[in-house]
């Protein structure tokens, strides 16, 4: 009606306006990508001890990693992804972590190329389930290439919810590093079980 005129306190006035800017400021925050780590993404200490344990005396201290292949940069506006110089720290951290690098680089009876084939994320980051799929390739190192002794696609899966985080970005980020994290813990487990040449 003309005329009317609002009594309400001013605070009542622009609690809609407040709530709008913060809904707006939060979904800012829930968009920027933020890209996996090295650290999180790796074998911990814990796991470690326990993959240690089933590995061949063969393997320890006698893998050489070639550079990871198929890292992406994470967009500045969503998602995380994997870049190479994360994928590399990840797995050279890993490694070192369970004994398997040389003490001088290089010298490794053995070589292990990974290939990182897909990296697949949800469009919206809410509960995240992520699926990754990568390529494991040891053989011999002998001049002229050596023996293929174990060459197999792994694909891992990873949820995170809220427990993990109330930002949507930080859930699809764990749920990456966690699926990073897992699928080199099969490989250990994969390798364990390998029969070597003697």
């Amino acid at each position: 009606m003309p005329g009317m005129i609002d009594r309400r306190p001013a605070p009542f006035r622009s609690a809609p306006a407040m709530l709008a800017a913060a809904a707006c400021a939060c979904a800012l925050l829930a968009g920027c990508g933020t890209p996996a780590r090295p650290l999180e993404s790796s074998i911990t200490d814990m796991e470690s001890l326990q993959l240690r344990s089933w590995l061949s005396p063969q393997l320890r201290r006698n893998i050489d990693l070639l550079p990871v292949t198929g890292g992406q940069e994470t967009s500045m506006w969503w998602g995380s992804r994997i870049n190479a110089m994360t994928l590399n720290q990840t797995y050279q951290e890993s490694f070192r972590r369970l004994g398997l690098m040389p003490d001088v680089p290089e010298t490794g009876r053995y070589q292990l190329q990974v290939e990182v084939l897909a990296l697949a994320q949800p469009n919206v980051p809410v509960l995240p389930e992520v699926a990754l799929s990568i390529r494991y390739t040891l053989t011999e190192r002998v001049a002229g290439g050596g023996k293929v002794l174990y060459q197999r696609t792994l694909r891992t899966t990873q949820k995170a919810g809220i427990d993990d985080s109330l930002n949507p970005s930080e859930q699809l980020r764990i749920a990456t590093e966690s699926a990073l994290r897992n699928n080199i813990a099969d490989l250990i487990r994969e390798l364990a079980s390998l029969a070597l040449p003697a």
